[in-house]
């Protein structure tokens, strides 16, 4: 190698040094050092967060949001004279004031616990136990319901479907009302309040990682204990809502 190459590689040699090192020592300072480290964050962040990161083939997008909020309308099935044909109708169905709210937390990615409210109106004209509810006297529906849900996939990972089997408890009261018995006698129904045993099924339809649509028909046990056992029925809640879920996303 001739002197003068060697010359041109040693000079471009040093030059580059002296580059680096000049930018090592403006990160050195205090403020420089500072907006440094903040964008370097932030580019991290933007890289973890965004759809298109490159990950291995067996890598699964999942969600680490453990919490899920609902709200929707509930139609109630109290007449005890229900038959299968009848899901598809209205024949039974109480629609009065049908609202719903629920929370509930996955604890792993097979089960969850929550509690939902309800509230309703029992409407006139419609069979509860074989007794007709007269007009102007539609009574009041509130229930508060404690369940445990096991669902049939995994709710923690990116599936749009999971089904799921609920069981748990609540309590319901319903106002007092005037009602026509079989031989068109009219009687006053009391107020009543009871404990119930409860399961079913249901399940969510996720349209996104946030927002999902849901679906559930509960069977309820009434506790025949205390006053008014005999006004205190046993019946069923189908319910539709839309379900809102706080999450995170990870690769796994």
């Amino acid at each position: 190698m001739s002197k003068s190459k060697l010359y041109a590689l040693t000079t471009c040699a040093i030059l580059c040094f002296s580059i680096m090192q000049a930018q090592n020592d403006s990160i050195t300072d205090k403020a420089n050092r500072y907006v440094y480290n903040s964008l370097m964050d932030l580019n991290f962040k933007n890289a973890r967060s965004a759809e298109t990161v490159d990950r291995k083939p067996d890598q699964e997008l999942n969600y680490s949001g453990r919490w899920i909020i609902g709200a929707g309308i509930n139609m109630i099935e109290d007449s005890g004279h229900q038959k299968f044909g009848d899901f598809f109708t209205f024949k039974h169905k109480n629609l009065g004031n049908p609202f719903m709210v629920s929370t509930e937390y996955i604890t792993s990615n097979r089960f969850s616990f929550g509690v939902t409210i309800l509230f309703n109106k029992y409407q006139s004209g419609k069979n509860v136990q074989g007794l007709i509810i007269q007009d102007a006297s539609e009574p009041g529906y509130f229930a508060i319901d404690f369940g445990a849900k096991l669902f049939l996939g995994d709710i923690l990972s990116k599936q749009k479907f999971t089904p799921y089997v609920i069981a748990g408890t609540g309590y319901r009261y319903i106002g007092n009302y005037e009602a026509a018995n079989l031989s068109g006698i009219l009687i006053e129904v009391p107020k009543t309040r009871d404990i119930t045993l409860n399961t079913g099924l249901g399940a969510n339809y996720w349209i996104n990682e946030n927002w999902g649509l849901t679906a559930s028909y509960i069977a309820k046990f009434a506790m025949k204990a205390g006053a008014n056992k005999n006004y205190k029925t046993n019946h069923l809640v189908s319910s539709f809502g839309v379900l809102y879920r706080f999450n995170n996303k990870y690769f796994e």
